[in-house]
């Protein structure tokens, strides 16, 4: 029985990556990304398997050829949320266009598309709604204040879709991966993202999250974190904020060590294009 799958930031690195995984479950592809380079070389991966389309989702009439893009794909059972953005800083520092873009991609862009693939899965009894968050969706980050929140607002939505849709036959499943080691980690790294995103030895790989994906895509709970220490320790400090001032300045001083690591191991003297 053919399967297809969608993915939107689909020639990003934990898409290319979650495609090997999808291709060798008998997945085809469509991938949704607004670089035409790096889809064409997402696409080689299979090219008779993989179709790609070419959008920008911060603009309206792209979006919507997305949306029509899920409610017509033949045998699509699978929608991947993926697409993301960071502009790091203090908020009061940010100019305001990099809040809304934040907002824009990694808020509205899922709720719209989501709400295509959920009126599409409903209508076919059944398909897998799976959304690559941010461990930002467990505990907001200072520094990163608009990419918090626009991942608590998709967490928040995920949480009460998944009530809508399971009993009628619909998956959704969500994954929170720590930092992982992706272009946008790397100009975080090198243009003051919080180094709280380094609080952790090791930074993830993009097949480590990949795994992890398909996991949560064909497992039974709608919310998978990785590392798993990490949402715990997420979830403590958020349902008590008072305590962050108290124990902010250690979390700080441990991701500086682990930005300086994260610098030196790739290299990352020199601060890349975005």
């Amino acid at each position: 029985m053919a399967r297809a799958a969608l993915i939107t930031g689909g020639a990003g690195a934990i898409a290319t990556a979650l495609s090997r995984q999808l291709l060798t479950k008998g997945f085809d592809l469509v991938l949704v990304d607004v670089d035409d380079r790096r889809l064409e070389e997402a696409a080689r991966l299979a090219p008779l398997r993989i179709r790609t389309h070419r959008a920008d989702l911060t603009l309206a009439d792209d979006l919507e050829r997305v949306a029509d893009l899920i409610r017509t794909e033949p045998d699509l059972v699978l929608f991947v949320n993926n697409a993301g953005v960071v502009r790091p800083g203090d908020y009061a520092d940010l100019s305001y266009s990099d809040i809304a873009l934040q907002m824009a991609v990694n808020l509205m862009t899922p709720m719209r598309l989501t709400h295509a693939a959920a009126g599409r899965f409903l209508a076919q009894h059944g398909g897998c709604i799976l959304s690559i968050v941010s461990a930002a969706g467990l505990v907001a980050l200072p520094g990163s204040a608009a990419y918090s929140a626009s991942k608590f607002g998709l967490r928040g939505l995920l949480i009460a879709l998944a009530q809508e849709l399971e009993p009628r036959g619909v998956k959704v499943r969500s994954l929170f991966p720590g930092a992982v080691d992706t272009p946008m980690l790397r100009y975080e790294a090198t243009h003051g993202g919080s180094v709280l995103n380094f609080l952790n030895k090791d930074v993830l790989d993009a097949d480590a999250v990949a795994l992890a994906a398909i996991r949560a895509m064909d497992g039974d709970r709608i919310e998978v974190s990785l590392p798993a220490g990490d949402a715990l320790m997420a979830r403590i400090i958020c349902a008590f904020p008072a305590l962050m001032p108290k124990i902010l300045p250690r979390f700080i001083k441990q991701g500086e060590r682990g930005l300086q690591r994260f610098r030196i191991s790739r290299g990352l003297d020199v601060a890349p294009p975005l």
